[in-house]
């Protein structure tokens, strides 16, 4: 069985501003909005949902299958052999000769709101990654499409669907990229979409479906809402919550997301798969070993063990991991 994970491998350059977005912006007039935020530390590190997501997943013990490009310059080289240290497979990643690497600026207040700007660099650029290529049956496999390039994320999902992979839909911050048809038919065939709570307000929006709706595409849904959980909804048990992980401080909220995913497919990709709201709870736990690390999304480390603790003192439920 191979865990996939499609979406981005960036450079990430963190900002913390020490006061909060709304105390600066005024609402009337945005339309004319020209700001500056003085920020209080700065940091560089390796980010992108793929590279997020497979950190996580190789302390929790697994290689994953990472599907993305990377540039040829100095940040491409640096990631690639990131990957290669964690000793995962590099089959899915292709380097493209004289483009450069995507990258991400991101400024967090103190109520952990953020301003991001991405340059999609690579990204942009299909992998072309081959889901045939893996061992059947292919439904053993465990793929999670993350933001990433808009075609690739489209073609990705229409060969999982087909050849009857299962796969998450984790559109993030692509939603505004596709129309609605294109959102309804990524999510068509799909065992999970997992969604913030703007995000997911904005996909329904887009598609024209309620929660109901979207059932028609799709087996259960993910809500997360950072430091006030999540709720997994699936048709006919309602919205089930599931609390955040306490930390002993919210030192960066980037990339915690990823780190939750990480949890999640770690439980559904198990030979015996736990139950959802199981990896809704891993998914809890493994998010708050990320909130609590100054950095980047890849400065914090944990062993399965420590995972397996934390989670059996909040929840009161044992995992093997």
């Amino acid at each position: 069985m191979t865990i996939i994970c499609s979406g981005s491998l960036a450079i990430d350059r963190l900002y913390n501003f020490p006061g909060s977005f709304a105390d600066n912006i005024i609402a009337d007039k945005i339309e004319v909005m020209n700001v500056c935020f003085v920020v209080d530390k700065s940091s560089t590190a390796f980010g992108g949902t793929a590279g997020n997501i497979v950190y996580n997943l190789s302390l929790l013990g697994e290689e994953p299958l990472t599907v993305a490009c990377l540039g040829d310059d100095a940040d491409g080289r640096n990631y690639l052999g990131r990957i290669q240290e964690l000793g995962l497979p590099t089959e899915g990643v292709k380097v493209l000769t004289g483009q450069s690497t995507a990258g991400c600026t991101i400024t967090t207040d103190v109520n952990s709101n953020q301003i991001t700007c991405f340059h999609l660099g690579v990204m942009s650029v299909p992998s072309g990654f081959d889901p045939s290529a893996l061992p059947q049956p292919y439904n053993k496999h465990l793929a999670i499409v993350s933001p990433g390039g808009p075609e690739e994320m489209k073609s990705l999902c229409r060969e999982y669907g087909r050849l009857g992979f299962r796969y998450i839909l984790d559109p993030g911050q692509q939603i505004p990229m596709f129309s609605g048809e294109e959102l309804l038919a990524m999510l068509s065939n799909s065992s999970l979409l997992i969604c913030n709570e703007y995000e997911f307000e904005l996909f329904k929006e887009k598609s024209g479906l309620d929660t109901d709706g979207l059932f028609s595409h799709t087996e259960a849904i993910i809500v997360t809402k950072g430091p006030d959980g999540s709720d997994l909804i699936v048709p006919g048990r309602g919205s089930q919550h599931i609390d955040a992980v306490p930390v002993a401080r919210a030192a960066n909220p980037t990339g915690a997301g990823d780190a939750y995913r990480a949890g999640l497919l770690k439980a559904l990709g198990k030979e015996r798969p736990e139950h959802l709201i199981t990896a809704c709870r891993l998914g809890a736990t493994v998010a708050a070993f990320c909130v609590e690390a100054e950095g980047g999304p890849q400065e914090h480390t944990f062993t399965p063990a420590k995972v397996a603790g934390r989670h059996a003192a909040f929840f009161k439920e044992q995992l093997a991991l």
